[in-house]
């Protein structure tokens, strides 16, 4: 399956897109990167595949890409410049086009990407490795097990509640991937439960590899020698590895421009991944071709769609017109010391987000949170705001640990339609795969405030105190392509019926707005089935829909 899309006025230009690793799914999809419309509005057609296979194959992408690249050539002419980029696994597969594909692209993006193959399944493992020698876990124990996955759940993971284990699993970890830099270890929790669950299938599937020896670092209250010595060694399979790495490892002889962005604290792909791939190119003659820049942020590949186009107009001018671009030295001794010069939105917890308006009218709730009764632990809390009827998702996550959870909310001032007199807080939580809505909301508290309250959640009753609404999230524009700045007002109406408010977000790795839409039963003349027209700062924007209940969807707004 493939997706190809040719603007009217074309520039001679291609992009094509490769996407992530979709994790065994059933079924695979061609999707389009998060700056399309950019793309379109500047000339550019662009392309993607779905390519072949729903595991983790760079190599193949890589391959099936340049496929299209010439299906693209047979049916609509050789571009006049042609374009790759990719995201994750597609990030680490536009390191191999760089190296194997010159005859068809002149330049590629690669967003959060691995090293190579065998990079890529280290990265699970030392996951595991750290857990099981911070939970004591031996090598005869280990092989005394039939059952990895019981071995993680029933005894691994427990003994890592125990706060000082934990404390040097996760050191262990961040020594390992990269050493301390900002926002390593909230990005290590956010994808700790993913890293568990690919490691037990790596183990089970004998892909399980570990690394030729461990080198720790400052944050770890164990020497090279001792983790070294009592590491668990995992067994491999030497022919399926063999299968799994063929045609996906690269060499670092990059061909072409490459342009990388890599997150400081992304727990998937960590940044350790930039720093072997950066030694690999230039052991290989070709670091003139590579420049890496860094974000510092928690998150998987976490860029705002405005920093994405300011990459790929950076490569652009390089392909084009000889510029080089600037970038981040990514083996700087303390990778704490990287700034925000790539930055395009600050993020939490940085100095500039602490200077954008309205953040000192956030209120912070912090107290015991339940689940049908008993506490509970989440990757996610998160809060809606309701206030006149209307229903508003107001930016910002946390955990909830044993039971426990702080998060700040935002107030109007910072992204409209939140907190402010007279308003309802509404936290929702994701248990299994289920999202849930506390059962009663929090009166708003006054700007600035702290306040407890005991969350509960229930199975049985899922919605909560939320009244059903429909969500939007997009991205707004001008009539030339060009993002509209942070704080942007975006409403929805039936007719003259305001049903939602939000604003474009201001800290972050989104830069778009997250819209609840209501029904009648919040806001009379919010009808169900009704057209919904939209406002820009208030003037009309060209994009309506359909007041649907229940869900959520994509939409772009632009003014009329």
């Amino acid at each position: 399956m493939y997706q190809i899309e040719l603007p009217d006025d074309w520039n001679g230009r291609l992009v094509l897109y490769m996407h992530g690793f979709a994790e065994f799914a059933p079924e695979t999809n061609a999707a389009p990167m998060d700056f399309r419309r950019y793309l379109i509005e500047h000339g550019y057609a662009w392309g993607a595949s779905s390519f072949s296979s729903t595991s983790l194959i760079p190599g193949r992408s890589a391959d099936e890409t340049a496929a299209l690249w010439d299906y693209f050539a047979r049916i609509h002419g050789r571009p006049e410049r042609s374009y790759v980029n990719g995201l994750s696994m597609g990030g680490a597969a536009s390191n191999i086009v760089a190296e194997r594909y010159a005859d068809r692209f002149d330049g590629a993006l690669g967003l959060c990407g691995a090293a190579g193959q065998t990079e890529a399944l280290t990265i699970s493992v030392d996951v595991f490795v750290a857990g099981a020698y911070a939970a004591g876990v031996n090598q005869a124990e280990f092989d005394a097990r039939l059952d990895v996955g019981a071995l993680i759940s029933d005894r691994i993971r427990p003994a890592l509640d125990d706060p000082q284990a934990r404390k040097q699993f996760e050191n262990i970890v961040l020594d390992l991937t990269g050493g301390p830099r900002r926002f390593g270890r909230e990005g290590f929790r956010a994808e700790e439960e993913i890293n568990w669950r690919r490691v037990a299938l790596a183990i089970a599937a004998g892909l399980a590899l570990n690394r030729e020896s461990y080198d720790l670092g400052p944050l770890s209250d164990v020497t090279d020698e001792e983790f070294n010595r009592d590491v668990i060694r995992l067994p491999v399979s030497e022919d399926l590895l063999a299968g799994f790495t063929e045609g996906a490892e690269t060499t670092g002889n990059i061909q072409m421009p490459l342009l990388t962005l890599h997150s400081t604290g992304d727990g998937q792909v960590p940044i350790e991944q930039a720093q072997i791939y950066r030694r690999r190119v230039d052991d290989a003659g070709q670091g003139d071709l590579l420049v890496q820049r860094v974000i510092r942020d928690p998150g998987h590949c976490g860029f705002t769609t405005t920093e994405q186009e300011a990459g790929f107009e950076a490569l652009v001018a390089w392909v084009e017109h000889g510029e080089k671009p600037e970038g981040t030295d990514v083996l700087i001794d303390d990778l704490r010391e990287l700034d925000g010069t790539f930055e395009l939105y600050p993020r939490e917890g940085t100095p500039e987000a602490e200077a954008v308006p309205g953040v000192d009218d956030r209120v912070v709730v912090r107290g015991n949170a339940t689940l049908d009764g008993a506490p509970f632990d989440a990757r996610f809390l998160g809060a809606r705001v309701e206030r006149d009827g209307l229903i508003t998702p107001c930016p910002g996550l946390a955990p909830v640990t044993d039971g426990r959870y702080e998060i700040a909310v935002m107030a109007d001032a910072e992204s409209s339609g939140c907190g402010a007199k007279g308003a309802q807080i509404i936290l929702w939580t994701f248990v299994e795969g289920e999202e849930l809505y506390v059962t009663d909301a929090l009166r708003w508290p006054g700007n600035g405030e702290t306040t407890t309250f005991d969350a509960s959640f229930s199975t049985a009753a899922p919605d909560g105190a939320a009244s059903p609404t429909v969500g939007f999230v997009g991205e707004v524009y001008d009539r030339r392509g060009r993002h509209l700045p942070p704080g942007t007002r975006v409403e929805a109406f039936v007719g003259d019926t305001r049903c939602g408010v939000a604003s474009v977000r201001r800290t972050g790795s989104f830069s778009g707005f997250s819209l609840g839409v209501v029904g009648p039963g919040s806001v009379a003349g919010c009808e169900a089935g009704a057209t919904l027209t939209f406002r820009i700062d208030g003037k009309p924007a060209a994009e309506t829909a359909v007041n649907e209940p229940g869900g959520e969807r994509s939409l772009d707004l632009s003014p009329r």
